[in-house]
């Protein structure tokens, strides 16, 4: 019966800190408003698949360590792909920033009780990673456009070349920061 997973999370609600509360705000709401801005780049929104997002939204923050966090990704992927038609519109950015967010808090709540307290350290890491990632999706999604509209073949050594690119200058600019850090701490 499904209630039995379900009750464990529930019975523990007066235990639960504030900062799983504003984890479980940020999944719910990073996963609706990925759904609504598929939405906007579709043109319109219907109300069951944003049910369906919400629901799935809430059990994964529930039940953090299964598969229905997956879910959610897999019916706004698939919104996108029954409603998006322009692949580079700029909604691709916020988008895939709030699946991404989406992903990560979950995987956090995942991986900590759900009394724990997450180190403010490891929160502020993560979230540094996350924004290097969300950067280069940006750059890369330039690329693409860039592409598009000088309408350019398609060229997979073109495509990697910027990807390696991309990924070169962020190390390099991690590792800038990274022994500027170092030095300061000394």
């Amino acid at each position: 019966m499904i209630w039995s997973p379900l009750q464990r999370p529930v019975l523990l609600v007066p235990r639960v800190p504030w900062q799983r509360w504003v984890l479980i705000g940020i999944a719910v709401v990073t996963a609706t408003a990925a759904s609504t801005f598929t939405a906007l780049a579709g043109g319109h929104q219907t109300g069951v698949v944003l049910a369906v997002i919400v629901g799935l939204a809430i059990i994964s923050v529930l039940l953090p360590d299964s598969h229905v966090a997956t879910a959610v990704e897999v019916v706004v992927v698939l919104q996108w792909l029954a409603t998006v038609e322009d692949a580079t519109t700029a909604w691709a950015i916020p988008i895939a920033s709030c699946l991404f967010a989406f992903h990560v808090v979950i995987t956090l709540m995942a991986l900590t009780p759900v009394t724990a307290t997450v180190e403010r350290s490891i929160v502020v890491r993560w979230s540094r990673r996350g924004c290097w990632i969300v950067v280069a999706t940006i750059g890369m999604w330039s690329l693409v456009v860039a592409m598009a509209e000088r309408h350019a073949r398609g060229s997979v050594a073109l495509t990697v070349a910027g990807f390696v690119t991309l990924m070169v200058l962020i190390l390099m600019a991690r590792a800038g920061r990274a022994s500027s850090d170092h030095q300061a701490a000394r």
